[in-house]
């Protein structure tokens, strides 16, 4: 089985939607970085919420 050489991996829609909307907005690292610590890292408070409530339907 021969591949071709020149290929990269397909990436996931989601990741190419994500990758259009950071050009759009001109996103940088360091902005990334700001929003996070104004949001004060809600993101793992929801993850914590979610593993939460899926042990609750254990």
């Amino acid at each position: 089985m021969n591949k071709p050489k020149n290929t990269k991996p397909q990436s996931s829609t989601l990741s190419r939607m994500m990758a259009k909307g950071q050009a759009k907005t001109r996103y940088k690292p360091s902005s990334g970085k700001l929003l996070m610590q104004l949001s004060e890292n809600d993101h793992k408070r929801i993850a914590l919420l979610i593993s939460k409530w899926l042990e609750g339907d254990k």
